[in-house]
């Protein structure tokens, strides 16, 4: 098992670095980072490139630890994955040979979100470096964004860049919403439910090897598929 932390894993809804609020009396956002790396034992730092065999390089992200706050004006110096692991991530990802790349954020970076949000990259609170990172990722052959956070299922295609994502959605129907099931958005999504269940990643090695992405229900049944292929004269 691999460990990523949200908002909620960490202190309270949309917080960042450095936040008290009232109602947690003495509980501070420092509090609960200590609090998860103890239960969890998450690296320091806490983002990190996983290879998985010759064909499959997994990158997860780390999005609480170094952003800016939410009401800070949007620009090139607010942030949520902060310089260092910027870098670290362009870096990691030229160097990398595996055929395909998923990235796996704890918030969207495609969305689409809702009006009123503004704590992730689909934002326009975080416009300037959502751009920056759309531009990054999509610079890449088979590169995938998995994104976490949002509780409906959704496969959504940047119409600037062509990066793709796939939000896991919610682990059950009882936690689906903050979208409509009706508002599908055919220059964006590719799949759309507002309800809950799970992604499944399946690597298929062989003549020519595949990448296969499924969204399920909470009883495992299929409802979307989205196969990336490698031809074998690579």
């Amino acid at each position: 098992s691999y460990f990523l932390k949200d908002d909620h894993d960490t202190y309270v809804n949309d917080s960042w670095p450095g936040e008290k609020r009232k109602f947690t009396d003495g509980f501070e956002f420092g509090d609960g980072q200590r609090i998860f790396i103890q239960e969890t034992g998450l690296p320091s730092p806490a983002y990190r490139t996983i290879r998985v065999g010759r064909d499959l390089q997994l990158w997860m992200m780390e999005g609480r630890d170094f952003r800016s706050p939410n009401t800070q004006e949007d620009g090139p110096k607010k942030t949520i994955w902060g310089t260092q692991q910027k870098t670290w991530l362009a870096k990691t990802l030229r160097e990398s040979d595996a055929r395909f790349k998923v990235i796996i954020s704890p918030t969207p970076i495609i969305g689409p979100d809702r009006a009123k949000k503004s704590d992730n990259h689909a934002n326009t609170m975080f416009e300037t470096e959502g751009k920056e990172v759309r531009k990054l990722l999509s610079s890449f052959e088979n590169l995938v964004v998995v994104c976490g956070d949002r509780h409906w299922q959704f496969h959504s295609v940047d119409p600037e860049t062509g990066l793709h994502e796939f939000s896991v959605g919610p682990a059950s129907d009882r936690h689906a919403g903050g979208w409509k099931q009706d508002d599908y958005r055919p220059e964006i999504h590719r799949y759309l439910r507002v309800a809950g269940g799970y992604l499944e990643i399946e690597l298929a090695v062989g003549e020519i090897p595949q990448l296969i992405l499924r969204h399920l229900d909470t009883a495992g049944k299929e409802h979307h598929r989205h196969t990336m292929k490698i031809h074998s004269s690579e």
